[in-house]
């Protein structure tokens, strides 16, 4: 009688906890990647006007008149549709490199250095402004970067393209294991990112080439979970 009681109650028990149980979804999770590439709409590059000498006196009073003269050709620039963004200004002493004994004269102590942050709003003309820059005798430039004015809908466009590559996935992977996918669980946002476009660049000549991208791409990562079903 009581074996016959205890299997009653645990006949019973199982039938609650098989009530109360919660029925876990079966689900699919893709991570998807979305990539869109956009013409550049400008060029920006850093030119460094650098003067050296043997004391702080004469490194900035050599410096003062060449950074003008910088100045002066940078603003003649303007009909390229180039503006200077921003400036600043260093003066650092360095150590005299080692020097042959047949040199007396001993190397520069100090350098005054002026650093034009340049944007060249006509990618068209960049081989005119790089040249120009170059024909001064003044400046070094440094990494050109190629950019877009609007970087936001870029980007969103990539978004948007790693959702369709992820659903189109999902999609692909349901249908193969006989089942349809019904909505959408969870989203993750992945990496949103300019994967940038630059070159290094020393002008040293009048006649420097440079070649701008034709577009600059961007990348977008994505995951989604659907909850799946059974075909009907």
């Amino acid at each position: 009688m009581r074996i016959a009681v205890a299997l009653i109650l645990a006949i019973i028990a199982s039938a609650a906890h098989a009530q109360t149980s919660p029925t876990r979804d079966a689900f699919i999770a893709v991570a998807g990647e979305g990539h869109v590439s956009v013409p550049p709409d400008y060029a920006e590059f850093f030119a460094d006007v650098v003067t050296r000498g043997e004391s702080l006196e004469a490194a900035t009073r050599l410096h003062t008149d060449r950074a003008a003269k910088a100045t002066a050709a940078l603003h003649a620039l303007a009909k390229y549709n180039v503006n200077v963004e921003r400036s600043s200004f260093r003066l650092e002493q360095v150590r005299g490199a080692a020097r042959p004994p047949e040199k007396k004269q001993a190397s520069p102590e100090y350098r005054a250095t002026t650093t034009f942050t340049v944007k060249a709003n006509q990618i068209s003309s960049l081989n005119e402004v790089i040249s120009s820059i170059a024909a001064a005798g003044l400046f070094e430039v440094r990494t050109v970067r190629y950019g877009i004015n609007d970087e936001e809908r870029a980007i969103d466009d990539a978004r948007r393209a790693a959702v369709k590559n992820a659903r189109r996935q999902a999609e692909v992977y349901a249908d193969a294991a006989g089942v349809k996918l019904a909505e959408i669980l969870e989203i993750f946002d992945g990496v949103a990112q300019n994967l940038g476009s630059e070159a290094a660049l020393r002008a040293a000549t009048p006649n420097v080439q440079v070649s701008p991208p034709a577009t600059i791409p961007f990348r977008a990562g994505i995951n989604i979970k659907w909850r799946i079903v059974a075909r009907p």
